[in-house]
């Protein structure tokens, strides 16, 4: 149980690490921490490190594939620009009130 209670303050430690450090607007720290998580998440809540083998490549492969969808969603981010709309002008002009 103290195990389980040490990662899991582990977990908590590096959350506010990145925390931190979007408030500092440095983002890429994220991704040093994040790696970090998902290891300390397979190994100790997954029991990864003392799975079957079978259970170890289910393991790598969804890691695999939600690291493409992930990649896929974050690549329209990337290349997406950020232009402002140009403004809305009507073809016409106003009629004059007809008497």
């Amino acid at each position: 149980m103290i195990r389980l209670g040490a990662t899991w303050l582990g977990l908590m430690l590096l959350l506010a690490v990145e925390f931190v450090a979007a408030l500092a607007h440095a983002g890429w720290i994220a991704y040093a921490t994040a790696p970090i998580m998902v290891l300390t998440l397979a190994c100790v809540f997954m029991h990864a490190a003392s799975a079957s083998a079978l259970s170890r490549i289910f393991a790598i492969t969804g890691i695999f594939w939600i690291t493409v969808l992930l990649g896929i969603g974050a690549v329209d981010y990337s290349v997406r620009k950020a232009t402002p709309a140009e403004a809305l002008t009507a073809p016409y002009t106003a009629a004059a009130p007809t008497e």
